[in-house]
């Protein structure tokens, strides 16, 4: 399983071919290193200020070809095509069941080919204008970032919508767009990931060599954010007349040392060990009320963003505030059990294991681990070698201060 994922370099472009055999799905995707937290770059020794939303926009921009529909070439083969951008990264892909290599071919056209012009981007301002005010009105998407903005610095770009705001995509041009294009959709800057019943790997390594018409070389750099961290707030809350209490809470990882799959493999073991179904806190604030089945946390790596968030719907966050440094501070004087640590890895081997049932979730998590600088099996290894003493380290990052938002 793991073992067949074939790791390539074609012509300065990473490749990873991941056989499935028997599966009627097969997808492909290409994953640039370039995402909406990329905001301050360098170009030519010149520092260049963004506005919020570029990498978005040219995601959306690539999709606009002058001779032909993209979306009618994909659906008349067969296949679907679709992107997205995150923090870290833009992604292509497509889904068939047949024509992959027809499709294959297609995906590699469209990031090779923009069409850029002052007339389709102004037109574009208005799609992604309607698209902005769809998240605004999700409750989910606004206490997340309603709470990286009061965790970090207002100039930091982890507190920007990952499509900007209004006001920032009037700022965007054909120009600005051509500029990170040519910087940051390079060779040397992207994955292509193929997965699913394919044999004739030597077909796709052509199909790079001929199709793939973009940079060698990465040209730009993205600025490195020093965090202010002095006078920041710790609590919002926006009204959207719910019934109930939406919330995420945030703590701070400093982490500097170690590598970063490990960090988050360590990180997401201790979560789980301490707040998850099967542990004591759960059960005990479950009981109380405090907390139902909502309640779920993660560890994010974000550019050196690092964060615990806890989500969910409660009558009383401020409260679950108080019992998670309780439990915390609890963990660092009696430490983890080795039994609750060999179950809980035992149970992320598992999950992870069973998330290669499904193509989609394979290509999206090697996308999501290229943008974080490592691989799958970097990962896998990490994952089944991590040791109860790895976990135990990860206790020390947890800050104490808790940075609440709100949504009611």
């Amino acid at each position: 399983m793991i073992d067949n994922i074939i790791y390539e370099n074609i012509n300065g472009t990473s490749l990873a071919f991941i056989p499935k055999k028997d599966f009627m799905q097969k997808q492909a995707m290409i994953c640039f290193k370039y995402g909406s937290s990329h905001n301050n770059i360098i170009i030519d020794k010149e520092d260049i200020s963004l506005p919020a939303g570029v990498a978005h926009f040219l995601e959306h921009k690539m999709f606009e070809k002058k001779e032909y529909n993209i979306f009618e070439t994909f659906n008349s083969q067969g296949a679907s095509v679709n992107a997205y951008t995150n923090f870290l990264s833009t992604a292509y892909y497509f889904n068939c069941v047949d024509n992959f290599y027809e499709n294959f071919n297609e995906l590699l056209n469209l990031v090779s080919k923009p069409y850029f012009t002052k007339e389709n981007v102004e037109k574009e301002k208005g799609i992604i204008g309607q698209e902005i005010k769809m998240y605004d009105d999700d409750p989910y998407w606004r206490v997340f970032f309603n709470l990286m903005c009061i965790m970090y610095d207002k100039n930091n770009p982890i507190t920007n919508d990952i499509a900007g705001s209004y006001e920032d995509i009037q700022k965007i041009d054909e120009n600005m767009l051509y500029t990170c294009y040519d910087n940051f959709y390079t060779k040397d800057n992207c994955i292509i990931i193929c997965c699913g019943d394919i044999e004739e790997k030597i077909k796709i390594e052509d199909s790079i060599l001929k199709n793939l018409d973009i940079n060698n070389k990465k040209t730009g750099f993205v600025k490195e954010y020093i965090e202010n961290n002095d006078g920041k707030l710790k609590f919002i809350e926006k009204n959207m007349v719910l019934n109930q209490k939406i919330f995420n809470i945030g703590f701070k990882n400093l982490q500097k040392d170690g590598t970063i799959f490990e960090k988050i493999i360590c990180n997401k073991i201790v979560l789980d060990v301490i707040f998850g179904k099967s542990s004591l806190f759960y059960e005990k604030l479950y009981n109380k009320g405090i907390i139902d089945d909502t309640f779920g946390f993660d560890f994010n790596n974000f550019d050196k963003n690092a964060s615990y968030i806890f989500s969910g719907i409660s009558k009383e966050p401020k409260d679950i505030i108080k019992y998670i440094n309780q439990e915390i501070d609890l963990f660092k004087n009696k430490n983890i059990l080795d039994k609750d640590f060999k179950r809980i890895k035992n149970k992320h081997i598992g999950n992870f294991i069973r998330k290669f049932n499904v193509i989609d979730n394979i290509v999206s998590i090697e996308a999501d681990y290229f943008s974080n600088g490592f691989n799958i099996k970097d990962y896998y290894n990490s994952l089944r070698n991590i040791t109860l003493e790895d976990v135990k380290k990860s206790l020390d990052y947890f800050e104490n201060d808790a940075y609440l938002s709100i949504i009611n």
